[in-house]
């Protein structure tokens, strides 16, 4: 039996979601959980692998089987008994015996938040920005990122993968009611450290310190070796992963008394 799982979390005193040999991890704590609840449950997989101190809200996993004593739809609670506070499944669902939380993924949506001034409870989740920003060159530079671009400029330069190609199909920045500034970018797929240097590299532009040609060449002139500027982790959250519609896994099934608080999209 696969399911699925949906999993909230604070990634701020975590390395990251990817298991480790010694450092805390989200997944290494989630695969204990599994152990608890169930004799030898399969190794869990995760949509993606979210750096250290960034942050999840719709973060995707599976996991294998044989039988559940509890009722599939409920296994998210059993879980939760075992995990510490600031780790939280908040779904948990059958699905296809093929289903992969990693490579069916067809869209991925990020959120990066920045502060415009210091807000000592939200330290852990924001990037505190104190040089003055041009909000329209920030729109602007949204624009050259939409469509299919190879993002080598913009990613880890020991980064394995070979195929850079990446179709963004939005990009924007907003303001928040408290004056702070919201990044959401949804892709086919994102690269190592991909949105941290996609917003520093932005907020070099609108602070005006790059102009918007240095931006453009970046784009247009790929390079793993390129000088892009990586925002800190603390800003960034995964918010959704979705899937083809016979693949995407019924999360928000009104019939079923789930605590999520993710909005549907």
């Amino acid at each position: 039996m696969r399911i699925a799982l949906l999993i909230q979390y604070d990634g701020s005193k975590y390395f990251g979601w990817q298991i480790q040999t010694d450092p805390n991890t989200i997944q290494g704590f989630l695969q204990q959980a599994l152990g608890s609840v169930f004799d030898a449950p399969g190794g869990l997989v995760g949509s993606g692998r979210t750096d250290s101190g960034v942050h999840a809200l719709g973060q995707v996993a599976h996991f294998d089987v044989a039988a559940s004593a509890i009722p599939v739809n409920n296994i998210w609670m059993a879980l939760n008994r075992h995990l510490p506070d600031d780790i939280r499944v908040t779904a948990s669902r059958q699905v296809a015996e093929d289903f992969h939380s990693r490579f069916q993924a067809n869209q991925r949506e990020y959120r990066y938040i920045i502060g415009r001034h210091q807000q000592v409870l939200l330290r852990d989740f924001q990037w505190y920005v104190k040089f003055p920003l041009d909000i329209n060159k920030l729109h602007q530079v949204c624009q050259l990122i939409l469509g299919e671009h190879d993002l080598s400029s913009f990613c880890y330069a020991g980064t394995e993968t070979e195929n850079m190609i990446c179709s963004i199909a939005q990009a924007k920045w907003s303001e928040t009611t408290d004056l702070s500034l919201k990044f959401e970018v949804k892709s086919d797929r994102f690269l190592h450290h991909m949105v941290r240097m996609l917003v520093g590299s932005m907020i070099e532009v609108a602070r005006g310190k790059w102009d918007m040609d240095h931006f453009s060449d970046l784009l247009s002139q790929p390079n793993r070796q390129a000088h892009a500027i990586t925002a800190p982790a603390k800003g960034l959250a995964l918010m959704h992963v979705r899937y083809p519609t016979e693949r995407q896994p019924d999360w928000f099934d009104p019939a079923q008394n789930l605590a999520s608080t993710v909005a549907k999209g």
